[in-house]
C-alpha cells in the first residue's frame, strides 16, 4: 500500500548549518505520528516543509504520490498546519475569523460547515462573538485547531499543540484527536511527552538533523532497553535481601521501600538482557523471603527518548 506521505533524502540547510541531514520516512493514511526531538533538532523545519511553508534544499516530500507543493493549490487543500507561534488576527471575531479561513479553502456551505468543526473542537457558542485578541491562551489553542480542521484536511500538521492549556483541557484535546483516528492523518510535534505517550501510533525521534528512532513504543523500548526491570514485594528481614544480592551479583538490585516493623520491602531489580527464567528461578527459590509481588516496569516514551537521542549516533543511523 502507497503511503499517504513520503519523505525522501530531505536536507535542509540554512547557510552552513545542517537543519536536516538527508532524512526519509513515510506515514500512512490514519496514522497518529509524534515527532519528536530537542531543540534545535529539526523538527520544526520538518513541519514547516510538510506543510509547504518552507522549501527543502533538496530531496523529495510527496503527498499520495504527488508533490508537496501540488497539495497546497487551491482545491487540493489535502495539508493543514497548526504551528507553535498560532498567529490569529486580533481584528476579527471568532466565528468571522473561522468563516474567512473556511472560504479561503473553498469549502462549501461555509457555515454548516464552520458550525460541525466548532462543535467538534469544543469552541463554546457563548464565544463565538468574542474578538480572537480576548481569549485565554487555551482558546487560542483550540481556535487554531479548528482553523486547521477546516476543509477536511487528510494530513494535520500540529507543534506544541497543548502549550498553554489546563489538565483538563488537554485531556479533551487528546479524546479529540483519539476520535479523528483512522479518519485523518496526524504529524504531532511535543516537548511534553507523557501527553502523547499513549495518543501515537509511532514515534519519530530527531537529533542533530538525522533519525535516530522510528517505531511504536513497543518497538522502541525493545531497541533501547535490552534490560528489564522488575519491582519485587517481599516480606524478610535485611540479611536475606543482603544475600539474595551477593548470589546474584548479575542482578542490580535496590531496597526501594522498607517496612522494617513488618519486614515488608519493595525492591526494584534490573536485569539484564539474557535468560528471564533464571531471574524467576531465582526469585522463586530464595529460602529467606516471602514473595508478595511481581510487576515489570515498561520504561517511557521520556526514558526512551532520552536514551535515543543520547546514546544512538545520528551520524551513522537512519531508521527507516
Amino acid at each position: 500500500m502507497e503511503p499517504l506521505i513520503a519523505v525522501q533524502n530531505l536536507t535542509k540547510f540554512y547557510g552552513p548549518f545542517v537543519a536536516l541531514n538527508g532524512i526519509s520516512f513515510a506515514v500512512n493514511a490514519g496514522e497518529i505520528v509524534g515527532l519528536l526531538g530537542p531543540n534545535g533538532a529539526g523538527k520544526s523545519t520538518t513541519l514547516k516543509i510538510l506543510g509547504g511553508l518552507l522549501d527543502a534544499t533538496s530531496g523529495t516530500v510527496t503527498i499520495r504520490g504527488e508533490p508537496i507543493a501540488y497539495c497546497h493549490r487551491p482545491k487540493h487543500c489535502f495539508v493543514a498546519a497548526m504551528l507553535e507561534s498560532n498567529p490569529l488576527p486580533s481584528h476579527l471575531k471568532v466565528g468571522e475569523y473561522l468563516r474567512f479561513r473556511a472560504a479561503m479553502k473553498g469549502v462549501r456551505n461555509v457555515h454548516v460547515h464552520v458550525e460541525k468543526i466548532m462543535r467538534l473542537t469544543g469552541i463554546p457558542r457563548g464565544i463565538r462573538h468574542r474578538g480572537l485578541d480576548s481569549l485565554s491562551k487555551g482558546m487560542r489553542q483550540r481556535v487554531g485547531l479548528a482553523d486547521a480542521l477546516l476543509g477536511d484536511p487528510e494530513l494535520v500538521i500540529l507543534d506544541e499543540p497543548t502549550i498553554g492549556l489546563d489538565p483538563s483541557q488537554i485531556i479533551k484535546f487528546r479524546q479529540l484527536i483519539a476520535s479523528q483516528r483512522g479518519k485523518r492523518t496526524f504529524i504531532i510535534s511535543s516537548h511534553i511527552l507523557p501527553e502523547i505517550e499513549h495518543l501515537c501510533d509511532r514515534f519519530i525521534i530527531i537529533t542533530s538533523g538525522n533519525i535516530v528512532a522510528n517505531g511504536a513504543i513497543g518497538e522502541l523500548r525493545e531497541k533501547f532497553f535490552e534490560e528489564r526491570i522488575f519491582t519485587v514485594g517481599v516480606e524478610c528481614d535485611g540479611s536475606a535481601i543482603g544475600r539474595f544480592k551477593a548470589q546474584h551479583a548479575a542482578f542490580r538490585v535496590r531496597d526501594i521501600f522498607s517496612d522494617a516493623s513488618a519486614k515488608k520491602h519493595q525492591l526494584s531489580i534490573i536485569l539484564p538482557a539474557g535468560d528471564v527464567d533464571f531471574f524467576w528461578r531465582a526469585l522463586l527459590a530464595e529460602p529467606g523471603w516471602k514473595l508478595l509481588s511481581i510487576a515489570e516496569k515498561s520504561a517511557t516514551l521520556e526514558e526512551i527518548f532520552i536514551r535515543a537521542t543520547e546514546y544512538a549516533d545520528p551520524e551513522h543511523t537512519q531508521w527507516q
